[in-house]
């Protein structure tokens, strides 16, 4: 009989050490994960997002995030939930957490991501696994995270507000002066709260990468280096930019570039006998010239 109650409460452990835990929406997770263990984001029917306004500063290698969700409980119950927020760099980006108006601890923590972004279905999900060496050998992404708790009286309505600093992809600071920043952002998991209302992202370049080389969105120029995005929707993809030099930059670039010597000596044969074969066809076209 022991030996039976034993193995049940192995078995038990297994199942609980093991298997996927469901949490809620954009920012929803335990605030700590067991190892090999996922935290899978489902449907969350009493919490809208009435508005996301996003801010992007960029300030050389670097982009200051501040994102502000204004949140509703459309329930005349108190609720209570894990929350949970996508961010990179978490470790020396001075993230700062406000809710209601207060500032309130969080759990920080680093996971490897698995997820779809079909958030047209039902059954969209959203999964971190929490063991990092899964990740690297599978190639997955990794991604920085806050957990913490929202409190919400019934029908209350207040601003989650998360700012960060985010470390620029790309080469934005090699130092002979070429720029191409990469900028990314989670949008896709605010597909799970019951409602999306509203979105607005401002961009606000500086002088070092002032124009937008590419986007998944498409954004509006309001202003010199400031760029908007609005929608009462949420897209069905996360937040892929670009950033770049303009045209005369990328040429100063290009001549401060301490390789281009070397690849100048590289294709100087092939530089000759184009130069040569122009020097030639210039020359004919003259001799014709002087027998007409």
């Amino acid at each position: 009989m022991k030996k039976k109650l034993k193995s049940t409460l192995i078995l038990i452990l297994i199942m609980v050490f093991f298997a996927p835990q469901a949490v809620h929406a954009n920012m929803a997770s335990p605030s700590k994960s067991d190892i090999g263990s996922s935290v899978t984001f489902e449907k969350n029917g009493v919490i809208s997002v009435i508005s996301e306004v996003l801010d992007i500063t960029v300030d050389g290698a670097e982009a200051d995030i501040f994102v502000t969700y204004r949140m509703k409980n459309t329930t005349n119950e108190s609720i209570s939930t894990q929350s949970m927020f996508l961010s990179p760099n978490i470790e020396n980006s001075n993230t700062e957490l406000l809710v209601n108006g207060k500032s309130i601890e969080y759990v920080a923590d680093s996971y490897s991501l698995n997820y779809s972004t079909d958030i047209s279905t039902d059954n969209w999900q959203y999964a971190v696994l929490v063991d990092e060496e899964i990740a690297i050998e599978n190639n997955d992404k990794t991604v920085d995270t806050i957990s913490f708790q929202m409190d919400f009286a019934p029908n209350e309505e207040y601003d989650v507000v998360v700012s960060y600093c985010y470390r620029l992809g790309g080469y934005p600071d090699y130092n002979f002066n070429v720029k191409r920043g990469k900028i990314e952002y989670y949008l896709a998991p605010a597909a799970m709260w019951k409602d999306f209302s509203s979105l607005t992202i401002n961009l606000y370049l500086d002088e070092d990468m002032p124009i937008i080389k590419s986007s998944n969105l498409k954004f509006e120029k309001i202003d010199t280096r400031t760029y908007q995005y609005v929608s009462d929707t949420l897209p069905e993809e996360n937040l892929e930019i670009v950033i770049d030099e303009n045209w005369w930059q990328n040429i100063f670039s290009t001549i401060r570039n301490p390789y281009l010597p070397f690849t100048l000596l590289m294709f100087s044969p092939i530089i000759l006998i184009v130069l040569v074969v122009i020097i030639f066809v210039v020359w004919r076209v003259h001799q014709k010239k002087k027998f007409y």
